[in-house]
């Protein structure tokens, strides 16, 4: 059991975006859901770790548990007209950036190889808060800080993911590229 409590835990945040999707506004049930989202976010990894259970199954449902509970938010922000059309194209330039480091990794290093950087950390965590903030402030101020912050780890990633010698997990940021 110990050894699979990390996966168990994943598949719990991949459930819980899941039911993220019948949500149609920030409601207290939404969040709720989404902040147990993000709570199984933050232990799962050190629960593999400590277990010494990590995978890439593991890491496979950590993203995909990611990715679910933020296209959830974002489906919810689209609907309630809570994301100006600037902000949306800010997020898309970003992720054309984040796309074009994922494709030169792939010619790098025959792979998908997306790491994991202190700045990646701050941008998650950024992301994460945005509903919670916006019960106290205007959406768009903190989807412009996020915008910066996934501007700014989008050229961090391209810049790791085309000088970096190998295919890390973990480079804490553009500074600590092993050329």
């Amino acid at each position: 059991m110990k050894k699979h409590l990390a996966n168990i835990i994943s598949l719990s945040r991949v459930a819980g975006a899941i039911a993220l999707f019948f949500f149609n506004d920030i409601s207290t049930a939404f969040l709720i859901i989404y902040v147990l989202c993000g709570i199984t976010d933050l232990i799962d990894g050190p629960i593999a770790r400590k277990t010494n259970s990590t995978s890439p199954l593991g890491a496979t449902l950590d993203t995909v548990g990611d990715v679910a509970t933020y296209l959830a938010l974002t489906k919810v922000l689209i609907i309630k007209k809570l994301v100006a059309g600037w902000i949306l194209a800010w997020i898309l330039s970003a992720g054309v950036l984040f796309g074009v480091g994922a494709l030169i990794s792939k010619r790098r290093f025959g792979k998908l190889y997306l790491p994991h950087t202190y700045l990646g950390k701050i941008f998650g965590g950024a992301v994460f808060v945005l509903p919670l903030a916006m019960q106290f402030m205007p959406g768009y101020v903190w989807m412009s800080v996020i915008c910066s912050i996934a501007t700014v780890h989008a050229f961090e990633l391209l810049y790791v993911q085309s000088k970096n010698k190998t295919a890390e997990d973990f480079v804490p940021s553009a500074l600590h590229v092993n050329k």
